[in-house]
């Protein structure tokens, strides 16, 4: 079977696992990259912005001076910006990762002074404990392997040091019809008025098809995180940041 985007329909492209899903993902966002971050802020009202500095406004306690970071699926690059503007008296040292050349692009001419490398999730080309903080903001949906790319952000973490997820999930309770109604009849439309319609349906699938905030706790605390596993919830749970804690002691990971 086809792993191209142009041949997969947004389900099939969401369902895919591995090199093939790596693939699909890589050539999606290499078309959009361009116009991302406008549109994204544009048919999300603004509350993308908002979870992404709600998530990230109050890391400070759990940096260092000088500490390496790693954000992984950085696209454009806001977060490698706005870590090292936000905190940048404690001159940290953040590296972005992601799977789309043209996405590393657009990131190296916004943020030239910041550094960019293009890799997999799956197979992250760092030492184990590399860095005291381990980042992913609105990608979780897009990693080829979701339990291999956990255990590779874990592994890449010093002990001690802090993984953090934003991402979007599927919608629950009193906003589940809203949540619904807006990803499958509103954004798409919206979105290709900007840019073609095809990801922002891939986007719909994924939200409302990925795995919940508490099977991601789980995982990550089968790879060794401390328990328990922070879930802070925006918007009545339409996206969820998780806070796990690698432990100290060198553990079998």
């Amino acid at each position: 079977m086809s792993n191209t985007f142009e041949d997969l329909s947004p389900e099939e492209g969401f369902r895919l696992r591995g090199e093939q899903k790596l693939k699909y993902v890589s050539e999606m966002f290499d078309r959009i990259a361009v116009s991302y971050d406008k549109v994204n802020i544009f048919i999300s009202l603004g509350q993308t912005s908002i979870w992404r500095l709600r998530a990230l406004w109050g890391i400070r306690p759990l940096l260092t001076s000088r500490a390496k970071v790693l954000d992984v699926g950085c696209g454009t690059g806001w977060v490698s910006w706005f870590l090292n503007w936000k905190f940048r008296d404690l001159q940290l040292n953040v590296e972005g990762l992601d799977c789309s050349q043209v996405m590393l692009q657009e990131a190296r001419r916004l943020y030239p002074k910041s550094g960019f490398t293009f890799g997999d999730v799956c197979n992250l080309p760092y030492t184990d404990g590399s860095f005291q903080m381990v980042t992913t903001v609105y990608t979780l949906r897009n990693f080829p392997e979701l339990f291999l790319g956990l255990k590779e952000m874990v592994r890449v973490t010093s002990p001690g040091g802090t993984i953090i997820i934003v991402d979007a999930f599927p919608p629950q309770g009193i906003i589940t019809w809203l949540m619904k109604v807006w990803l499958n009849y509103v954004v798409p439309p919206l979105a290709s008025c900007f840019i073609e319609r095809k990801p922002y349906e891939y986007l719909a699938s994924s939200i409302q098809n990925t795995v919940s905030p508490g099977e991601v706790s789980d995982m990550l605390e089968q790879l060794g995180c401390e328990q328990p596993i922070q879930q802070r919830k925006y918007t009545f749970g339409a996206a969820v940041c998780l806070i796990a804690r690698k432990p100290a002691q060198n553990s079998s990971i």
